[in-house]
């Protein structure tokens, strides 16, 4: 997880950056574990702030969630959670390998998030190497 996280931050020039990985705590509003007690979960955020993001963020943010979806297979994701996304957010699951835009308050943080969510399986979370081995080898910087 750690190897995603820091090749989202080099590949977005450092407009995005680690907002929260590992943390023992239940999902919010409900008794069961959240993905983030797993060590699969980062949260990815481009709020500007002093020594970090960069002004206008949402369009790396975007870019990135863009690519993690297209190499989802080849990194091992299997959600991403966009709190921006108006009216209540949205999410992309590996399961339905669409995006689902909620209509109603569906996911805590939302619809003015700076930050967006992303989970990976638990294979490619021991397989640092082959993680940036996708960014080098597909991510494109326009």
């Amino acid at each position: 997880l750690l190897a995603l996280v820091r090749e989202i931050k080099t590949y977005s020039s450092g407009a995005l950056w680690n907002n929260g990985t590992f943390v023992n705590r239940p999902m919010r509003g409900k008794q069961s574990l959240s993905v983030h007690a797993t060590g699969r979960a980062a949260d990815i955020s481009w709020r500007k702030m002093q020594h970090k993001g960069v002004k206008n963020g949402r369009v790396y943010a975007e870019k990135m969630m863009n690519f993690l979806v297209e190499n989802a297979d080849a990194l091992g994701i299997e959600m991403v959670i966009d709190y921006n996304y108006s009216p209540h957010g949205r999410a992309w699951r590996c399961d339905r390998d669409a995006w689902k835009i909620y209509s109603k308050k569906t996911v805590s943080g939302t619809p003015d998030g700076d930050w967006f969510h992303v989970e990976i399986s638990p294979k490619m979370s021991h397989k640092p190497k082959m993680i940036s081995e996708v960014f080098s080898e597909k991510f494109i910087v326009a």
